[in-house]
């Protein structure tokens, strides 16, 4: 059983998550050699098309979880991308450590996951190593998304720590043109 508070209040036990009813997906788009961002941070080598994609998923999951800096990068993205991103009728929902950060309207603010979790045990978390690193480590981790682009950027940063990670290959996987759809379980 894990203890979740929002807001440093305790959830009662009768709401608490049982890990077998997790069911946070992590996604992200990589690069051949298995690269989210170069190690600047930028993802240039993304194309813009794979956006309306990203879009998809997270309408089928219905809750985005992201990092301070995942939602940092989207507002730095062109007009036409943070509209369709904006108009998305899914909650978003960012996990930062600043109890004084200030969002757009649209965004809730969580300070630690398991707040996020609390919120939404079935979300889809799109983020950098720094969040999903912390989500595998704490078993809240139930399925990872990845989808790779044909593109080798040579040096950058992962989207979390494989070793001592025992991931499962989940078979027939729908794939998408362009892109190779791998997805994982989590032992």
């Amino acid at each position: 059983m894990i203890r979740l508070s929002v807001g440093g209040i305790p959830i009662p036990p009768s709401k608490l998550i049982y890990p077998e009813e997790l069911m946070i997906t992590l996604y992200n788009i990589i690069s051949t050699d298995g690269f989210i961002a170069r190690k600047d941070g930028s993802e240039d080598f993304i194309p813009d098309n794979l956006w309306k994609n990203f879009l998809s998923i997270c309408k089928e999951y219905g809750t985005l979880i992201i990092g301070r800096r995942t939602y940092d990068i989207i507002q730095s993205y062109d007009k036409e991308l943070q509209d369709s991103f904006v108009a998305l009728p899914i909650r978003k929902i960012v996990v930062s450590g600043n109890k004084n950060l200030n969002l757009k309207n649209g965004y809730t603010i969580v300070n630690t996951p398991e707040d996020a979790i609390a919120l939404a045990p079935d979300a889809l978390v799109s983020s950098g190593p720094i969040l999903n690193n912390y989500l595998i480590k704490n078993h809240l981790v139930k399925e990872i998304i990845f989808h790779e682009i044909p593109v080798l950027i040579g040096d950058g940063i992962k989207p979390f720590d494989k070793t001592k990670l025992i991931l499962k290959v989940i078979d027939n996987v729908p794939q998408l043109e362009g892109i190779k759809v791998i997805k994982y379980n989590l032992d």
